[in-house]
C-alpha cells in the first residue's frame, strides 16, 4: 500500500501552530508511523488505546515537581477528542500520585491511569485491581519495613500504592531525592500530632509524646491498619526516622527534615539489601533515592504497564480489536508483549536507542505534544484510505 502526500487537517495545522510544532518534522513523523504500521502489519486505522509514561514524554525527568510541559495538555485533550482513540496515563507511579497529578497539574478530564506497573488502573472514575488488594500482605511488608529501618537507622517514606504487589518507599529522600518538592509533599506536610490522629483513626493503637514530638506504637501487623492508612493512603511520601528505643519494646517515629548526612546512592544500594531479605521482596532501586519492593507473586504473574494497558483497552472497546500505543523513555516503558502494540520510544532517550536495537516496532517522537498530533492524524488519514 502507498500513501498518498500527507496534508495536515485545519485541526492538525491549528494544533501545531498552537503548540510551536515543526510542520515538516510533524508531517515525517505522521508518514513513521503510517509506515511503520503498514510493514509490521499494526493497524493504525482502527480503534487506539494510547499510553502515555509521565516523566520524560509530559514531564521533565529531573521535576519532582510535576510540571507539564508547556503545551502537554492540550496536545493530551487534543487526542483525547479524536474517535477510536482512548488515552491514560501508563506509568509506574502510584495512582495516589497520578490521581493528583491529572487534576491539580496537567489538569485534563477524561484521562485514565495505569498505573504501579499495571496492577491497577483507573477509567472513568472506576478503579480496577490487576494485582488483588491484599490487606495481610499490605500490614505484612509496613511491619516490616518499620523494623528494618529502625534495624538500619534510615528515615523511610511509603508511596501511596493502591495496589500491594509493589511497596514502594523513599529511603533518606527527603532532599537526596527531593520528596519535600513533591506535590504532595510541599506545603502538605502533616504535624506530629495531625499524624498521630490519623493514626488512631484508622484503628491503630499510638501513643504522642507531645515534648519529644514523637509517636509510639506496637509493631505488631494488627495493630498497623491505621498507620498503613495514614502513610500510604492520607499522608503518603512523608518521610519518618524510625527507632526501636527499648530493645523488642515499641517502635517510635519521628518527622526529621535532614536525610542522614553522607547518605549517597552507594548507601542506599548497600542497605536496599537488607529490606530485601527481611521483607522477601525483590528490590528495584532508583536513583531518586526510591526503592520498589515487587511481592514474589507479581513476578510470576502476568503484570507490567502494557499488560494494564491492554486491559484498560479491553474495558473501552470491548470485543472490538485495537491497537496499542506506548509513549515513553526507556527499558521499563517497552512492551513486554509486543503483538498489537506499536512504541513510540521518545527521541534521544535510552528506549529509541532499544527499540532500534532489538528491531521494535516504533516511531520515535520528540514528547507527548508532537506525538498526540502525529499519532491522530495518522489515525485520520489511515481510516480514509
Amino acid at each position: 500500500m502507498s500513501f498518498p502526500k500527507v496534508e495536515l487537517s485545519g485541526s492538525a495545522e491549528a494544533m501545531a501552530e498552537k503548540l510551536g510544532l515543526d510542520k515538516t518534522r510533524l508531517i515525517e513523523l505522521i508518514v513513521d508511523i503510517l509506515e511503520v504500521g503498514r510493514r509490521t502489519g499494526r493497524d493504525v486505522s482502527g480503534n487506539i488505546v494510547c499510553g502515555l509514561d509521565v516523566n520524560g514524554p509530559i514531564v521533565d525527568c529531573d521535576d519532582s515537581e510535576l510540571t507539564p510541559y508547556p503545551g502537554a495538555a492540550e496536545a493530551i485533550s487534543y487526542l483525547i477528542a479524536q474517535d477510536g482513540i482512548e488515552v491514560t496515563l501508563c506509568t509506574g507511579w502510584d495512582l495516589n500520585t497520578m490521581e493528583f497529578f491529572k487534576e491539580n497539574r496537567l489538569k485534563v478530564a477524561d484521562l485514565g491511569t495505569v498505573g504501579e506497573y499495571g496492577m491497577v488502573y483507573e477509567r472513568k472514575g472506576e478503579f480496577h485491581y490487576l494485582y488483588p488488594y491484599n490487606e495481610d500482605e499490605a500490614l505484612q511488608f509496613v511491619k516490616d519495613l518499620m523494623e528494618a529501618a529502625a534495624a538500619e537507622d534510615v528515615k523511610v517514606a511509603l508511596q501511596g500504592n493502591y495496589s500491594t504487589g509493589a511497596g514502594a518507599i523513599y529511603i533518606e529522600g527527603d532532599t537526596n531525592g527531593n520528596l519535600l518538592g513533591h506535590p504532595l509533599v510541599k506545603g502538605r506536610r502533616p504535624g506530629m500530632k495531625q499524624l498521630a490522629d490519623a493514626c488512631a483513626q484508622g484503628g491503630s493503637r499510638v501513643s504522642f509524646d507531645e515534648e519529644a514530638n514523637r509517636i509510639r506504637f506496637s509493631s505488631e501487623k494488627e495493630n498497623l491498619r491505621g498507620i498503613y492508612q495514614a502513610l500510604v493512603k492520607k499522608h503518603p511520601l512523608i518521610s519518618l526516622r524510625v527507632q526501636q528505643e527499648i530493645p523488642g519494646g515499641e517502635l517510635a517515629v519521628w518527622i526529621d527534615d535532614q536525610d542522614k548526612p553522607g547518605f549517597d546512592f552507594e548507601s542506599l544500594k548497600q542497605v536496599a539489601p537488607v529490606f530485601e531479605k527481611r521483607t522477601g521482596r525483590k528490590a528495584l532501586v532508583y536513583e531518586d533515592f526510591g526503592v520498589d519492593f515487587i511481592a514474589p507473586s507479581v513476578e510470576t504473574g502476568n503484570y507490567s504497564k502494557d499488560g494494564g494497558l491492554r486491559e484498560f483497552g479491553r474495558e473501552a472497546f470491548g470485543n472490538d480489536d485495537f491497537l496499542s500505543v506506548i509513549i515513553g523513555d526507556k527499558r521499563s516503558d517497552i512492551p513486554i508483549t509486543l503483538t498489537r502494540t506499536l512504541m513510540a520510544a521518545q527521541k534521544g532517550t535510552s528506549a529509541e536507542k532499544i527499540a532500534k536495537d532489538e528491531n521494535i516496532p516504533s516511531f520515535f517522537p520528540i514528547d507527548v505534544c508532537d506525538f498526540a498530533v502525529a499519532l491522530a492524524e495518522a489515525h485520520r488519514i489511515a481510516r480514509s484510505i
